[in-house]
């Protein structure tokens, strides 16, 4: 009887081990992932926990050939789904790891098809390369150098491709060069393999349609927390842009003035700004110290006003700004105050070493622990608030008892209470108190970003100071924090662009404060000077427009030439761009970095090519700035599919937005100059059939104003609706390819001028603007 039973057994065994082939619906869940195939459709879903539908309509075949139409699907022991097709016999298995997707096949010409839902929310990006060259993202030595505390420090890498790109986009916009997706608000990376394909559906800007190779083996990485885990920032929180829904504009008195400024000197700046750049959409005029200090240099923020330079007082200052048409803004350190020292010591923080008091910015600092201290905090504001300010700049901002040594735990109100936890509490009151509408900057004095949720921008750079090297530290903060960007917080990259002409040092010793030319000479030895020719200028503002971040000015702005001025119009207001590179390019925190070398041999990752993906109602295009970042000029080749993720074979123009003129049609790629220290800023578009917009004059981004735009090949019309600045002409560059002549034009705003460029194939047409939208008809003939 044993002998006969034993092999019905392993009969059993083995019947029981077959898979259960099925026609039919069959769904498994494993390891957060949600997989359902149906056979008969020959198609599956893909779904993961918390983020939803990964895939849809997904389909398997071979390369070159039609998707398979119907296949059997069985579940497997460990997490398994396989599939079988008979005509060709192929085997398919998806593997549910805990973390990863593993699609293997039995054929190396497999591949996998789906849509993809990616909506604003769920956005193409690149992500961190591990195995890429390593980069330190730092914070400033602030805290170390003023306190003996530490430096914040976080491991990231380079790309391996392409590394001299950094990419944006501006809509929702793919290319054959990005590989993964980031859930915005579940804070995670979806990476797929890098020969996966993803085209963004003509009929659903939502919904990508997905080409995955499976030679073999592929696989769908899922990175959960990937801002927290894999960047190091410490919390996240998906920024909420519904108030502000694009970065601002600020002018600050602090790299011309610092606390030299007076009354005087914001009323002109603010008078010049309200004539010359409010109708660009610029909005803030922050005052950056100098108002509050005593003998000793400490801070009052509401109750030491200083009457000689500030003879009106606050509330005259915010009600001028105002009836100007802006905004008022004001720098403070919320974590200290001298007022209330000999009143309440208890009030705040000690060393434990002499007992003595902690300061912040020259001032005795807060125990936040003290319930009595938030009161004081929140009276501070609430004044401030009711005085009409509108936009605050944190400075000193941090856990202090966290991250400065030394300080007497004992002595704190509750000295058991988590320093992170008292600190984002007290963020939240201050949030409570002066509202949603009030824009918040924090500056976190080089600790980690612990303020993420309630600021809405936060500044972790260098000061700027007022020459070409002195915006390197804006260029360093773009490079290393614009991942940052409107994704958990707006970037502030410097304290204030300078854009005035070149003068010397003894020039700049009779026009600015003593204490500015003294500033700027600790940081760079030999002194070269203050000012930015044209070619700086122009990288300076194209690299602030066409990131996204906020727009931050600083220059005495009466002094702007006519050139210059036009600069900041054609690069206002800021676009509600968004990272596609999700890391950090590498940081550089020393303070006097130009006194140890010289920006032709000083090394660093900032990127050659800057790459605006757009996908606007101008049309689907790339703008390029290409960046020579040495002292004498250099070539450029850009290579269109290898460096854009731009379709290959096919023919694209080029038109120069700082020239206003057409390179040409080109295919594969394009050769330029770049002259030193300048940036080409083309436009590349896929060459159309028809006429078609290539830029205008309003905008660097060739996107803002354009509301509308249509070709209508029946009445072989090119129309659209431009926004339009009161008085200010308004230029549309079109090309006409062979076979159409343009007739003339009309708009809602009068007579509009045509003329042909200097370029075969450009028409220039303009008309004045009249303060709104503007419609425009462009009519052709056909030859």
């Amino acid at each position: 009887m044993i002998r006969r039973f034993y092999p019905v057994v392993i009969t059993m065994a083995c019947i029981a081990a077959v898979p259960a082939w099925s026609a039919d619906q069959v769904s498994m869940s494993a390891n957060g992932w949600t997989i359902t195939a149906n056979p008969e459709q020959g198609r599956l879903t893909i779904a993961r926990d918390a983020l939803g539908t990964l895939m849809r309509n997904v389909r398997l075949g071979l390369h070159g050939g039609p998707p398979f139409s119907a296949w059997a699907a069985a579940k497997k022991e460990g997490n398994q789904l396989s599939i079988k097709t008979d005509q060709p016999r192929t085997g398919w298995r998806f593997d549910l790891a805990p973390d990863a997707l593993i699609v293997s096949s039995t054929s190396y010409d497999g591949v996998l098809t789906a849509e993809v839902p990616a909506s604003s929310d769920r956005i193409v990006a690149r992500t961190m390369d591990p195995q890429g060259v390593p980069v330190d993202w730092i914070g400033t030595q602030e805290v170390a150098e003023g306190y003996g505390g530490e430096v914040t420090h976080n491991r990231s890498y380079l790309p391996r491709q392409n590394a001299d790109v950094l990419y944006f986009a501006l809509g929702q916009v793919t290319a054959s060069t990005l590989h993964s997706l980031f859930d915005r608000q579940t804070d995670t990376a979806i990476n797929f393999t890098s020969r996966t394909i993803l085209t963004r559906s003509t009929n659903d800007s939502g919904v990508l349609a997905l080409t995955m190779p499976v030679p073999g083996n592929s696989m769908v990485r899922i990175v959960p927390e990937y801002f927290t885990k894999t960047l190091g920032v410490p919390y996240y929180a998906p920024f909420d842009d519904r108030v502000f829904s694009r970065a601002p504009m600020v002018w600050s008195s602090w790299t011309s003035y610092y606390d030299a400024v007076r009354e005087e000197d914001i009323v002109k700046n603010a008078d010049w700004l309200a004539a010359n750049l409010k109708a660009y959409g610029f909005q803030f005029v922050q005052l950056d110290d100098g108002y509050d200090r005593d003998a000793k240099g400490q801070h009052y923020w509401i109750e030491n006003w200083d009457r000689q330079k500030f003879p009106h007082g606050p509330q005259w200052l915010t009600s001028y700004i105002k009836s100007k048409g802006l905004r008022a803004g004001i720098w403070l350190v919320p974590n200290a105050y001298a007022g209330a020292v000999e009143q309440h010591p208890e009030w705040y923080l000690h060393y434990k070493k002499d007992g003595s008091i902690v300061r912040d910015y020259d001032t005795p600092a807060m125990d936040a622990t003290n319930p009595k201290v938030l009161e004081q905090v929140k009276k501070i504001m609430t004044m401030l608030d009711d005085w009409g300010f509108d936009y605050y700049k944190f400075d000193g901002e941090h856990a202090l008892p966290r991250y400065i040594p030394g300080v007497d735990h004992s002595k704190l109100h509750d000295p058991n209470i988590d320093p992170l936890v008292n600190y984002r509490a007290r963020l939240k009151m201050i949030r409570e108190t002066i509202g949603p509408n009030r824009f918040i900057e924090g500056c976190p004095a080089g600790t980690p970003l612990n303020g993420i949720g309630y600021f809405d921008s936060y500044f972790t750079g260098h000061d700027l100071y007022n020459n070409w090297q002195g915006m390197y530290p804006l260029f360093s903060s773009i490079s290393a924090n614009g991942f940052l960007n409107h994704i958990v917080v707006y970037v502030m990259p410097g304290e204030g662009l300078e854009l005035g002409t070149p003068m010397t040092v003894e020039e700049a010793r009779m026009k600015r404060p003593q204490i500015v030319v003294d500033t700027a000479r600790t940081r760079e030895d030999p002194m070269t000077g203050f000012g930015l020719n044209d070619a700086e200028a122009r990288t300076v503002v194209s690299y602030v427009a066409l990131t996204g971040v906020v727009y931050p000015l600083a220059s005495v702005m009466p002094e702007l030439p006519p050139e210059r001025v036009q600069l900041l119009k054609q690069t206002m207001p800021t676009l509600p761009i968004l990272p596609i590179d999700l890391f950090s390019r590498g940081t550089d925190m020393r303070w006097d970095t130009f006194k140890h070398t010289q920006a032709d041999y000083y090394i660093h990752n900032y990127p050659e090519i800057l790459d605006l993906k757009v996908n606007a109602a101008a049309g689907v295009y790339d703008v390029v700035g290409l960046t020579n970042w040495r002292s004498a000029p250099a070539t450029r080749t850009l290579k269109f599919a290898d460096k854009l993720g731009l379709e290959p074979g096919r023919e694209y123009l080029a038109f120069d937005f700082w020239k206003q003129e057409l390179l040409g049609i080109f295919k594969d790629s394009l050769q330029t100059e770049v002259g030193p220290h300048d940036t080409r800023v083309l436009l590349i578009h896929p060459l159309l059939s028809h006429p078609q917009l290539m830029g205008n004059s309003r905008h660097i981004s060739g996107a803002y104003s354009i509301s509308e735009l249509s070709w209508e090949s029946a009445a072989n019309r090119l129309q659209g609706t431009s926004e339009t600045v009161a008085g200010e002409q308004y230029t549309l560059f079109v090309h006409v390819p062979q076979g159409y002549k343009p007739l003339g034009a009309r708009t809602s705003a009068g007579v509009a001028s045509v003329r042909e460029g200097s370029e075969m194939g450009m028409v220039m047409v303009a008309f004045q603007g009249k303060g709104g939208p503007v419609k425009w008809e462009i009519e052709f003939a056909t030859q």
